[in-house]
């Protein structure tokens, strides 16, 4: 030990560091030499495969505009909401998607024939709160609200001549948003791209590029144009509108554009089934059109060549004469498939002459696979000298229709043995010590992958992090392991993020479980509810203006979640001697409300015909509780539980709220379960305050001004008769009198 005033004596650490190379921390490599970054339409990961052939394949220049299925349709576009919204080319309709009935419906605001979407309408996309509609034919772009269809402005041709390059009016097929509010529009009857602002007024052209079919934008400021009879896009500058490259394969530009949640198919039909609440299990495809599909279409196959090979760039461990552990390769092979590994090491960086030399490589391992091997890991041992910088070279052998695909690669260093609590002379010499690390190295693999375990131990009891299916097998699912500790039952039916977001949320309502507050708090969470707590709901414009009276600064205009919960004992309004007044509200009531029996009563059926004692087969004779208080006895342990029919529409979820109403209840009360459908009955199942509100009243319409409709409320004459004064006995507070 080394004395207190002196610093720390240095040792070596107890686990190696890990260096890891994937698609989202990025592959680092120094030439790709027949391999790419291919993606595997996962969100936010790539993986390294072979490159298909040229002329295999999907190709960013098809037809529909969705550059290989990496960017939606040219006829489609998401709202800010987050919907998806399509222009159907032969019906000339918007249609937004559902996802709740998993189905394109009609655009509310916008009918057939309407002339904000004439005809001649092409291609859309969205800036913003804007919705843009270009119109080759009448050579102009449409500006809509893109939520409530309201129309912004209308874009026309820039005059001839006063831009550089323009020589006819322009032709606007396709548009797409760019930083700052701006819009590129393609103009293919000047050949090239025009830069916008967001009032329509021409900022730049660039020219010279050719007939212009669409655009799109990646995350790094890059746009991409496509044009007729080009094989290849190419890649503008949007800060310099410089061309800066061309790229024919949707696999070397598909990492730069973030994850559109849907799988395009190359004639522009998607897959939709991941937008669908519950998500569906197989592919729901609709046509560009927005017509299900009953079948997926096939897209084209991609040849792939025998073999190629793959190097990183120097990868730097900072310390000098390091020895490399181990690599993992985590990935898949197809059938006849094979990836080979080797190593290169050294304390300097190398130049390119001196790694073309093949001899100087050191073989870590070959993963060949007879039969289909799924994702899978797959490690080992390095043996190049020790070295402070290490360049990886990786062989992918495949088949004309398959390749073998690596999602990621770790490293591991340095090299800390369990030789270290051996004798020195297991390590005296070099092969010695090398041959004493492997042999060891058995064991401590099974012994790191233990400690791992008691490290990462914390996330098996968080909600959030614990492994669960469909993630693992049914025998993994901690999650459910975890709900059963706290006496929460999950519905398997919910998607995975509620299922945690559910477990997470429910111990918390325990203090209140029993009382009437605690069961609509859970309740809330059991629906979903209580996400759109503190929620200010959008306005809308597709009826007339709307009369409100002028909020105070700071009221509350959030949207608050129904009650939900009816206790009967609210239904009526009891009357008690010297306490309360007849009244519309006031309700009278005496023996017969539970049909209890008297003893003593005063029976005379010759001379009245009637009595009120005991009748047989109406009265009951009971024994218990109080009959002075009757109607509390029979009321005060009932209550309704109002819910949103479409929340149980799957049997399974109807069975779980069931259930998690006898649980959630106390024991002595008798709740019923009434299904709220989509359907106003005043009298039959709408109560005020539960499950129907009163909206606001529409302002009275205007000569010339609005379309007689379902919102719009026709004035009177204009004069304002006086109302005749009120009178006891003819008039109700609240109703045709108000108290001031």
């Amino acid at each position: 030990m080394s004395p207190p005033f002196l610093p720390p004596m240095a040792r070596p650490p107890h686990d190696p560091l890990t260096l890891r190379l994937d698609g989202r921390l990025g592959w680092r490599g120094a030439s790709l030499a027949g391999l790419t970054h291919d993606v595997e339409r996962t969100p936010g990961s790539t993986s390294l495969t072979l490159a298909p052939i040229a002329g295999t394949g999907r190709s960013l220049s098809e037809p529909s505009g969705s550059f290989g299925g990496v960017v939606l349709p040219g006829n489609m576009t998401k709202l800010p909401d987050g919907r998806l919204l399509l222009l159907a080319p032969t019906s000339h309709r918007l249609l937004v998607f559902d996802s709740c009935t998993c189905r394109f419906q009609p655009y509310p605001c916008i009918k057939p024939g309407d002339p904000r979407l004439p005809a001649g309408a092409t291609r859309i996309a969205t800036n913003g709160s804007e919705l843009l509609i270009c119109v080759p034919g009448e050579q102009r772009v449409i500006v809509l609200d893109a939520m409530t269809g309201a129309s912004r402005a209308v874009w026309t041709s820039p005059q001839v001549n006063s831009v550089p390059g323009i020589a006819m009016a322009w032709s606007p097929v396709s548009c797409t948003a760019l930083p700052h509010h701006m819009v590129a529009v393609s103009d293919p009857a000047n050949g090239g791209v025009h830069f916008c602002s967001r009032t329509g007024r021409v900022l730049r052209f660039i020219g010279g590029l050719g007939a212009v079919n669409a655009l799109a934008r990646d995350r790094g400021g890059k746009l991409y144009v496509q044009i007729d009879g080009q094989s290849a896009v190419v890649v503008l500058d949007i800060a310099t509108g410089r061309v800066i490259g061309q790229s024919s394969r949707p696999g070397e530009v598909a990492s730069r554009f973030p994850d559109i949640g849907v799988k395009v198919y190359a004639n522009g039909a998607l897959d939709v089934s991941s937008l669908c609440v519950p998500p569906s299990d197989s592919p729901v495809v609709f046509d560009l059109s927005g017509v299900p599909l009953t079948t997926a279409p096939a897209d084209a196959m991609s040849s792939y060549p025998s073999a190629g090979v793959w190097i990183s760039e120097p990868l730097d461990s900072e310390i000098a004469a390091c020895v490399w552990d181990r690599v993992v390769l985590q990935g898949s092979l197809p059938a006849q498939c094979s990836i080979e590994v080797s190593t290169r090491t050294s304390d300097t960086l190398l130049t390119d002459d001196e790694l073309s030399d093949d001899s100087l490589w050191r073989d870590a391992g070959l993963w060949k696979a007879i039969a289909p091997i799924p994702c899978r890991h797959s490690d080992y041992m390095l043996r190049s000298p020790p070295g402070r910088y290490l360049w990886l070279r990786i062989t992918l052998a495949g088949t004309p229709r398959d390749t073998p695909c690596i999602a990621s690669v770790s490293l591991n260093f340095p090299r800390i043995s369990l030789r270290r609590y051996l004798p020195a002379i297991f390590g005296a010499e070099p092969n010695s010590a090398e041959f004493t690390d492997r042999w060891l190295g058995i064991f401590d693999r099974g012994m790191r992958q233990i400690e791992t375990e008691i490290d990462n131990q914390a996330r098996l009891f968080d909600p959030l992090s614990a492994p669960a299916a469909p993630e693992v097998p049914a025998r993994k699912d901690f999650l459910a392991f975890l709900a059963g500790w706290v006496g929460v039952t999950l519905v398997s039916a919910w998607p995975l993020s509620r299922r945690r977001r559910f477990l997470k949320l429910a111990p918390r309502l325990y203090p209140w479980r029993g009382t009437a507050a605690g069961m609509r708090s859970a309740l809330y969470l059991f629906l979903g509810l209580d996400r759109f707590a503190g929620l200010v709901p959008r306005q809308t414009h597709c009826v007339p203006c709307v009369t409100r009276e002028r909020r105070r600064p700071g009221a509350d205009v959030t949207w608050r979640p129904p009650r939900l919960l009816l206790e009967h004992y609210r239904l009526r309004r009891w009357m008690a001697l010297n306490h309360a007044r007849l009244s519309d509200s006031a309700k009278l009531w005496g023996e017969r409300i539970v049909n209890r029996s008297r003893l003593e009563s005063n029976t005379d059926l010759t001379r009245t015909g009637q009595t009120d004692g005991a009748q047989l087969g109406v009265t009951q004779l009971k024994t218990s509780q109080d009959p002075a208080r009757d109607p509390f006895y029979v009321y005060a342990h009932r209550l309704s539980v109002f819910v949103p029919a479409a929340c149980v529409r799957n049997p399974a979820l109807a069975r779980a709220l069931t259930q998690f109403v006898e649980v959630e209840k106390p024991a002595h009360v008798q709740a019923d379960l009434v299904l709220v459908e989509p359907r106003f009955r005043v009298g039959v199942q709408s109560m005020l305050g539960f499950d129907a509100v009163i909206g606001v009243r529409t302002a009275p319409v205007v000569l010339g001004s609005a379309i007689t409709g379902r919102a719009t409320v026709l004035a009177g004459h204009g004069t304002q008769e006086p109302r005749p004064t009120p009178t006891v006995g003819s008039g109700r507070v609240g109703m045709s009198t108000i108290a001031r």
